[in-house]
């Protein structure tokens, strides 16, 4: 993996992660590896999406969201689930009773979160069957694309107001770091966390640091960041 760094790109390291004076009362997400992260809102309401890469799954979930149905994205059953606990997910990508398949365009509420299915595909990830997620709560939004390479429905997505734009950029089963960075400023989001940025491994820190964006967030697998609106 390549350390080199960028000058023109402001980059979030682990110890300006430190500095940045967490405390128990921020959001906060943390990245597990591939496109596995877990989202803690300030209330302690619980989100995983994409349970797959090896990592704390101690906390049970109030929400799980699966993008679609390859092996690395679906792991529901690495998730303790609370009672009550909503799994949501693109047609057919998990089975199992109670479990709510999402559409293009659906949206509903789980305890302060509000879910939106947004479109993804490209040539691995067929659409309709491929979604990625807006979530949003406490005046924060955050944008999972999934796998997928740039579409032009993106151009619309600035309407969110999105905070954070989870962006895969692997360039084998998804696109590559360029073609994440024209999705970047296409959201405007205002940070950038790089995902699925290895086409075999948990990360590839070169192509995760190639992303470009107004702040780019490179948590490396285990690393969290606090979340603001």
């Amino acid at each position: 993996m390549s350390g080199t760094k960028f000058l023109a790109l402001p980059l979030i390291t682990l110890g300006s992660l430190a500095a940045a004076g967490q405390t128990s009362k921020s959001a906060e997400l943390t990245y597990f590896g591939r496109a596995t992260v877990k989202i803690r809102t300030a209330s302690g309401f619980v989100l995983y999406i994409d349970p797959y890469a090896p990592g704390d799954y101690s906390e049970p979930a109030d929400l799980v969201l699966v993008s679609h149905g390859h092996g690395d994205h679906n792991r529901v059953d690495l998730v303790k689930l609370k009672p009550g606990a909503v799994v949501a997910s693109a047609p057919g990508a998990v089975s199992g009773k109670g479990i709510r398949y999402l559409a293009e365009g659906d949206s509903f509420q789980a305890g302060p979160v509000t879910v939106q299915a947004l479109p993804a595909s490209n040539k691995n990830h067929r659409r309709g069957e491929t979604l990625g997620f807006l979530v949003s709560f406490d005046g924060i939004v955050v944008y999972h694309a999934s796998d997928t390479n740039y579409l032009p429905e993106m151009e619309g997505f600035a309407k969110y107001g999105i905070g954070y734009a989870l962006l895969p950029c692997d360039g084998f089963y998804n696109m590559g770091p360029e073609e994440a960075s024209r999705c970047a400023a296409a959201v405007n989001a205002r940070a950038v966390l790089p995902i699925h940025s290895s086409k075999s491994e948990l990360f590839d820190g070169k192509n995760a640091r190639a992303v470009r964006g107004p702040e780019v967030i490179a948590l490396e697998p285990g690393q969290s960041t606090p979340l603001r609106p």
